[in-house]
């Protein structure tokens, strides 16, 4: 009996967190993501977090994370903004404590409601496609190749993994250390668009662009290698 309730309450949380993700949804990132999406509006979504002074740091990273969590919600443009915000070195940092806070939380979270929340924001379909991370003599390998390879759907990634037996602090590292070139290369490309730094931010946007093309090319590689071993 005291397992029927334990079953209930775990669901009945869960769904709890899916209507406040739904509402938060609605009400604030939807219109956030249409903000980000033109320059005008990076403009005054950049204003609006310098109002908060020195607070702001903690609520761009409080952002980042939040990004991270709501797998459907693209970090792109926060990226940027990040890079606006607070130019390439401190862009990079918080940008980088985001992704890590949002990653260590997403962790705790699939470890606590475990396949029901993953289910929420990956099919079983997307699932599939990474069952390379049943390989788990090279289950570090994998993780880390597929944060580096540009492209992949890292927020996704970040709920799949947490299914396996990595435990938190490896995949925390790992995770961070393969986002770490695309992030850093976004709030570069944020930063020198804003400082009318166009050369550079061409030049960032050009090795960014060959990178995911090269980034496909591997992932496509590796994933039919493993498949015919």
């Amino acid at each position: 009996m005291q397992k029927k309730y334990q079953k209930i309450l775990k669901w009945s949380i869960l769904l709890l967190l899916f209507a406040g993700l739904a509402v938060l949804c609605v009400k604030y990132l939807v219109p956030l993501c249409k903000m980000l999406a033109t320059q005008e509006g990076r403009e005054a979504f950049c204003l609006r977090v310098k109002s908060f002074g020195v607070w702001a740091p903690a609520v761009f990273i409080a952002l980042m994370a939040v990004q991270i969590i709501i797998a459907f919600v693209p970090g792109g443009p926060l990226e940027l903004v990040g890079g606006m915000l607070f130019g390439g070195i401190w862009g990079t940092v918080y940008t980088v404590a985001g992704s890590l806070c949002g990653t260590l939380l997403v962790y705790c979270l699939v470890k606590r409601f475990g396949r029901p929340l993953v289910h929420f924001f990956v099919s079983e379909e997307k699932m599939a496609q990474f069952k390379i991370l049943q390989d788990e003599r090279k289950l570090s390998f994998w993780v880390f190749l597929l944060f580096l390879i540009p492209g992949i759907p890292k927020d996704l990634l970040t709920y799949i993994v947490p299914l396996t037996k990595m435990r938190g602090s490896q995949f925390v590292l790992l995770s961070t250390l393969g986002r770490f070139p695309a992030l850093a290369a976004s709030v570069m490309v944020g930063d020198s668009f804003y400082e009318g730094r166009y050369t550079m931010c061409i030049v960032i946007c050009v090795i960014a662009a060959v990178a995911v093309f090269v980034g496909y090319q591997v992932k496509n590689y590796v994933m039919k290698e493993h498949d015919a071993s």
